[in-house]
């Protein structure tokens, strides 16, 4: 957290809470927006290899954690479940 030890020994209980959760905070913020760099990165170099027809906005082709609706958690898929979405992507 980069906290001193003078500082850290004259910090109340209350103090270090608030401030080691917006150390968390801080930290959170610095990986998703490493990850958005990254999303957009790896979005422009599959943008321009397809069909202007077939390009989606970033958010849409890779969605990251925190953007994705909360939904209920879903049954692993069957194998034939999984060959019927590569089967779909293939014909894409």
């Amino acid at each position: 957290m980069g906290i001193a030890p003078d500082v850290f020994d004259a910090m109340t209980p209350a103090e270090f809470v608030y401030a080691w959760t917006g150390w968390v905070e801080m930290r959170e913020n610095d990986m998703r927006r490493a990850w958005e760099r990254e999303r957009w990165a790896v979005w422009i170099l599959t943008s321009i290899q397809l069909d202007k027809k077939d390009r989606l906005p970033a958010t849409q082709m890779f969605p990251l954690p925190w953007e994705a609706p909360e939904t209920s958690p879903q049954a692993e898929l069957t194998m034939d479940e999984r060959r019927e979405r590569v089967k779909k992507l293939l014909t894409k």
